[in-house]
């Protein structure tokens, strides 16, 4: 089956998310723009993924549960899972290594945990968008314990990235992750040498869902079907303009 997959995506439970992207909002959008393999990883949290499961399962779409993990070196590095136990384990992890920082919504922005019929059952109230306490290496060992998928986000970005923190990428990844723009520049597309090459959405709002995804091939429907399309090199990076429903602007390997 083909599979065009948007594998980094921000819910109403990230503080820096928009409150409109609600688990429920999220596939319908998905939905309507032709995507039918969804992540959801919002930062240092899993907490909106069992709700984003159900309706995943119910819409027909693959969904890999995850989180994106600031580590100590305020690296953002995106988690992905095959089922919604072991992201939540990484979030339990994650939290427990987190600052004990009070989230402030009204500085910092709303943390919503929400069920799938768009109902908000709580907040969270410890401030996610702090660097928790493991290394890359040693989120490394606990992803890999629990059987998940390890992608250095948005290598390209001047921020937040391994390369912007560490000022080079090494290590046993399984990705490579471009930003929607670094994907169409030959110069950031350099940075991914020697990993699979992946992009992806990044979306805080709905709007921008779809505008960036990987499309593979695979004949089973789980997770271990991405994580050896991304060992052979078989996904293939489409990146959309801001007419993205319409008409790609760029489409290939990196």
């Amino acid at each position: 089956m083909l599979y065009r997959a948007d594998l980094h995506i921000h819910s109403c439970l990230s503080p820096c998310g928009s409150l409109d992207m609600s688990p429920r909002a999220i596939v319908e959008r998905a939905g309507e723009v032709g995507v039918n393999c969804l992540a959801l990883t919002d930062h240092n949290s899993a907490g909106n993924c069992a709700a984003m499961a159900r309706l995943c399962e119910r819409a027909g779409i693959l969904f890999f549960p995850g989180l994106e993990v600031t580590t100590a070196e305020e690296a953002h590095i995106v988690c992905l899972f095959g089922g919604v136990d072991a992201a939540a384990e990484l979030g339990r992890i994650v939290r427990e290594a987190l600052p004990r920082v009070e989230n402030i919504p009204e500085k910092f922005g709303d943390q919503a945990l929400v069920n799938e019929e768009d109902e908000i059952e709580g907040f969270e109230e410890r401030y996610l968008g702090l660097a928790c306490g493991l290394s890359i290496d040693e989120l490394r060992v606990r992803v890999a314990a629990l059987g998940g998928l390890f992608i250095a986000a948005h290598v390209d970005k001047p921020r937040f990235s391994v390369i912007s923190q560490l000022g080079f990428l090494s290590g046993e990844f399984s990705a490579a992750e471009l930003s929607r723009a670094g994907a169409m520049r030959e110069e950031a597309r350099k940075l991914t040498k020697g990993y699979a090459a992946v992009s992806a959405s990044d979306s805080h709002y709905l709007h921008t869902i779809g505008s960036a995804y990987v499309e593979f091939e695979s004949g089973s429907a789980d997770i271990a079907g991405y994580g050896q399309a991304l060992q052979e090199r078989r996904a293939k990076l489409v990146i959309f303009d801001r007419a993205f429903r319409t008409a790609p602007a760029a489409r290939g390997e990196a």
